[in-house]
Formats: C-alpha cells, sequence, structure tokens
C-alpha cells in the first residue's frame, strides 16, 4: 500500500497488551466452559474415561474436518466475499477469509461477539475498500444472521415441541423466539430504510470535536448509502444464494457437534440438535462472556445431556467452534496487515486518507 496509508507503528508494550488481553480472554472463556459443563455433568468432565472415543469411525472423523473446514474457511468468509461482489468490489476470495477470521478474532474479547461488524469495517478499509462500503458491507452480514434466525429458530421451536425429544432449558424458549422476532423487524427495517443510518453519521459529522473528521464522515455517509442501495436493489437469486451460504455456514458447525456426538456414541437426531443448537446459539447472545461460554455448555448439557461421551463432544465442539480462533486469527490478522489493496488503483481518495 502507499506509504501515506500505513498504520503507524505500534509500542511493543501495546502489543504486549494485546496478547495478554487475548490469553486473558481464552483462558476465562475455558474456564466458563468448565464451570458450566461442570454445573450439569459433575465431576465426571475431569476423568479420562470420559474423553476415550466410544465408536471410533474414519469416515464420521474425515466428516468432523470437512465441517470444521466449510465452517471457518468456506461458508463463513463467502458471504463477505459475495456481498462485496454485489457491490463490485473485487475482493479475492483470500482475503474474505482472512477479513473474517479477523473480525472473529478482534470479536472474541467482545460480549456476545458485537465486534464483528465493526473490524469487517475496519478489516475491508485495510485492504481499499471505502470505510463508508465497509460499514455497508458489515450491516448486512448482520441482516443475513438475523434472516437466519428469524426462520430458523421458529421451526426450531416447532420441531422440538411437534418431535418432543429434546427440551430447552427453562424460559430459553420464550427468548429464542422473542428474538427471533425483533430480528426480522430489525432485518426489514435496515433493509429497506437506509437513511436513518446516514443521518446519524451526518449528525457526528456536525459535532464540533469531530470538525477535522467531517470530510471523512460526510464520504462514509455517501459510501454507505451507495452501498445500502446496492444490497437493496440486489437480484433475487444472490439473495437467495447468500442465504444459502448463511444457513450452511451456522449448520455446518451445528452438524460438527452432531457428528462428535457420533464419535462418543450419544444418540441423538440430527434434526434434534439442529433446532437446539439454533435455539441456544440464538440466545447465547444475550450473555456478556466471550463467546457466551458457561450458558452455551450449561444449555446444551441440560438439552442434550452431559453424561457420558457427550461432555467430550461438547468440550470438542466448542474448542473448534470457539476457542479455536484464537489460534486461527492472529496470523490471519498479520497476513491481512500483510495485503495489498483490493485493487492496483486505489479506489478511497486522498482525503479519506488524511493526505
Amino acid at each position: 500500500m502507499p506509504s501515506s496509508a500505513k498504520t503507524p507503528p505500534r509500542v511493543p508494550g501495546e502489543s504486549r497488551a494485546g496478547v495478554v488481553r487475548a490469553v486473558v480472554v481464552f483462558v476465562l472463556g475455558l474456564a466458563l466452559g468448565f464451570g458450566g459443563l461442570y454445573l450439569v455433568a459433575g465431576d465426571q468432565i475431569f476423568r479420562i474415561e470420559t474423553y476415550r472415543v466410544r465408536d471410533p469411525n474414519l469416515v464420521v472423523a474425515v466428516l468432523c474436518v470437512v465441517a470444521f473446514i466449510a465452517e471457518w474457511f468456506v461458508m463463513d468468509p463467502a458471504r463477505i466475499w459475495l456481498l462485496c461482489r454485489n457491490q463490485k468490489i473485487p475482493l479475492r476470495f483470500r482475503s474474505a477469509v482472512l477479513v473474517h477470521l479477523t473480525s472473529m478474532f478482534a470479536a472474541s474479547v467482545t460480549p456476545g461477539n458485537v465486534g464483528v461488524g465493526p473490524v469487517i469495517a475496519v478489516a475491508l478499509r485495510r485492504l481499499g475498500v471505502p470505510f463508508g462500503k465497509g460499514v455497508g458491507v458489515a450491516i448486512q452480514v448482520f441482516i443475513f444472521d438475523m434472516i437466519f434466525f428469524a426462520w430458523a429458530v421458529p421451526l426450531s421451536l416447532g420441531y422440538l415441541i411437534y418431535s418432543d425429544t429434546l427440551r430447552l432449558p427453562p424460559v430459553s424458549e420464550f427468548a429464542a423466539f422473542t428474538i427471533a422476532g425483533l430480528a426480522i423487524v430489525g432485518a426489514i427495517f435496515l433493509t429497506r430504510y437506509p437513511r436513518p443510518v446516514v443521518r446519524l453519521i451526518l449528525v457526528a459529522a456536525r459535532w464540533p470535536f469531530l470538525n477535522r473528521f467531517a470530510p471523512r464522515l460526510r464520504k462514509v455517509a455517501r459510501d454507505y448509502y451507495r452501498s445500502a442501495i446496492a444490497f437493496k436493489n440486489m437480484t433475487l437469486f444472490t439473495w437467495l444464494m447468500i442465504n444459502v451460504v448463511v444457513a450452511a455456514g451456522w449448520f455446518s458447525g451445528f452438524v460438527l457437534f452432531w457428528l462428535l456426538l457420533k464419535l462418543y456414541g450419544v444418540e441423538v437426531g440430527l434434526l434434534a440438535t439442529l433446532a437446539i443448537l439454533t435455539s441456544v446459539t440464538l440466545v447465547s447472545h444475550l450473555f456478556p462472556t466471550p463467546g457466551g461460554s458457561g450458558f452455551m455448555e450449561a444449555a446444551l448439557g441440560l438439552s442434550i445431556g452431559a453424561g457420558g461421551g457427550a461432555a467430550a463432544a461438547l468440550l470438542l465442539w466448542r474448542l473448534a467452534s470457539y476457542h479455536a480462533i484464537f489460534l486461527l486469527g492472529p496470523p490471519a490478522a498479520w497476513l491481512l496487515y500483510l495485503s495489498k489493496p483490493v485493487t492496483a488503483k486505489d479506489e478511497t481518495s486522498k482525503h479519506e486518507r488524511g493526505e
């Protein structure tokens, strides 16, 4: 990137503080997870025999690897890539993977992963995408997640009631249904009415202490509005394709849990597992712990059971679906930092860069 766009070098102490913060969050999440699992499984989680695979199966093990790769490296990055392509941003798929992993790593230290959106916008800006368009992509990722839960949660609750196989913890059913209802309202509002967000940015541009950033903020507002209009005018085929990709991303992680249960000899139906995980995952975003740690383990242990191999499958699944980002995120962030802009001809004006 041009020298003017380079980020100032960090002080060694600042870098060390970031590493310490990540380690603390990782240990805290792991401790909370063990605590939640201990509440429902007792001291068996500390026994070696609990983690012995009951039904070794090479095909199931390979499918576990495929589900892990699909979740982290294919489906979730694909939605960022498709949303950028819809706005004529020539983002490479490799770059979309780096943006996704970096955003998930940075968001892992925030309650309910609320930091995902801002980091997506900043990561795309690092690749030369105008910040306003990056904000648009981040909000659109959030919209598609809301759409997924808006239809998946009611279907899941309906299936659980109809099949009467597994039950959610108390109050979780009501909470999941309520949040799903709010999700569809939020998705419709953000899709149909982009102007309120634009007005908020323009209002911020008029604040006295933001005077020096006013031209940039106005450009962010314009770029965001263009992004929102492109999203609103998206073709039906593209809209359906992204919805399929988003659903496949969530379900690949849920299927991974079901496959681990199979490896440990726990007989649970696939549809019941998907239904439970859909509702519990949505409700977990309300809890202020890293990745919903503690609540996820306790809720799933109460719903599916934490006896025998179920506790081991649950722990391994949490390691793969949440804690793995502490290994995947740092190298992805470093590669993102070294990446070149998405176009040889930088689309961002010198004024936005602060030159």
